[in-house]
């Protein structure tokens, strides 16, 4: 395992309050020595402009309704005519997986039940590969999990039954895919660490352990893939190859990180995470190069407030990162746009409105950001931000 150091520098669950926090299980992380009052080693990349520069992104459509009543957790996929957005509806037994289809304008057009058994269902993403569309998400199952799976149609019609891919001992298996040239790469987590699976239709045709792994995420641009994962104070990232060859991560230590994500624009990946060595979570992010050069971290979330949730896109030319973030009051859903060297390309945006909301999911149309999210009390919503 390869290391970089910068600097001196619990499962999470989904919460059943809004009223602060990022509703994760297990203290809170002591503050990393040196740096700023902010976290140590970071630059601040976020935090909303000084108000002399112009948006990068600029809102347009706010809130379009997407469903009402209890669902969270949105996951969102651009079809290449439209969006599509699962997410774990608890209105009827507090895990259904549902599935809507959204046009380009934010029209709703259909609305599917992927899952609807009796069990608890959640953890749900939604993914594009070359047979159509992938739902996958987790059931309860005793102390552990099973991670299920179901396809459907790029117009949202579900095809076949849903499917088991894996049992977890992880009460927690947070299931998520990329699809390449090469395949869909799966990952999830299990007793005493995660797998990296590759898919075969509806079945694993390999499956390698991430050895204490947590909060595994996976990434594609259509020909390259990428994973990260944390594991204890560090954070590990990884370029999957063929099946059977073995990973050679590299290891970035000294982080409190939760939730990273990852994303892949021309030769560089992107990594993001919820961080709390300052004593509250934050959002950061770094940048790898094709030669694995690594960028000093900057910190994307704006002040000292509670930030969660990370969520990302490459839009071609910057960095898209979501996020909900209290702010002297109930949280909303921020996007910050910025470029290769982690610096903000004009101010933030507030895609919920000044609502109450949280658990941002981005996609990228080639035009347009589609930010989906969670309104208090209102269900899935859809934002449409313009990027130039």
């Amino acid at each position: 395992m390869r290391h970089w150091v910068l600097g001196s520098i619990s499962a999470a669950i989904i919460a059943a309050s809004w009223g602060c926090g990022s509703g994760e299980r297990g203290g809170q992380a002591e503050t990393g020595g040196g740096g700023h009052a902010a976290g140590g080693g970071g630059h601040a990349a976020g935090g909303g402009g000084t108000g002399s520069h112009a948006a990068a992104c600029t809102i347009a459509a706010e809130g379009l309704k997407v469903s009402s009543g209890r669902g969270i957790t949105p996951s969102i996929a651009w079809t290449g005519a439209g969006f599509a957005i699962a997410w774990q509806e608890r209105a009827a037994d507090e895990g259904d997986i549902h599935l809507a289809m959204v046009d380009a304008e934010g029209n709703k057009l259909r609305e599917e039940v992927i899952d609807d058994g009796p069990g608890v269902s959640s953890h749900p993403s939604v993914h594009r590969d070359e047979q159509g569309l992938l739902v996958l998400w987790q059931d309860q199952d005793g102390a552990g999990s099973v991670v299920r799976g179901r396809r459907a149609t790029l117009e949202g019609v579900a095809e076949g039954a849903a499917f088991d891919l894996a049992r977890s001992g992880a009460a927690e298996s947070w299931p998520t895919a990329a699809a390449s040239q090469d395949g869909t790469l799966v990952a999830w987590m299990d007793a005493g660490g995660s797998r990296l699976g590759h898919l075969d239709g509806g079945a694993l045709s390999s499956s390698t352990p991430l050895d204490q792994a947590q909060f595994p995420a996976v990434a594609s641009d259509g020909e390259k893939t990428a994973v990260v994962w944390t594991r204890g104070d560090a954070l590990d990232f990884a370029r999957p190859g063929q099946e059977s060859a073995p990973l050679d991560p590299i290891a970035h230590e000294g982080v409190t990180a939760k939730l990273p994500r990852v994303v892949l624009g021309g030769d560089d990946a992107f990594l993001v995470w919820e961080d709390t060595r300052s004593g509250t979570e934050q959002i950061r992010a770094l940048r790898i190069s094709a030669q694995d050069e690594v960028s000093p971290e900057a910190i994307v979330s704006h002040g000292e407030d509670s930030a969660n949730w990370p969520a990302l896109a490459w839009t071609g030319r910057g960095l898209a990162v979501a996020y909900y973030q209290f702010r002297d009051g109930p949280p909303g859903v921020f996007v910050t746009l910025l470029g290769r060297d982690l610096e903000p390309m004009g101010d933030e945006i507030e895609a919920s409105g000044g609502a109450t909301a949280r658990y941002p999911a981005l996609a990228w149309t080639g035009q347009e950001l589609g930010i989906a999210y969670t309104e208090q009390d209102q269900g899935i919503r859809l934002s449409r931000a313009s990027c130039p």
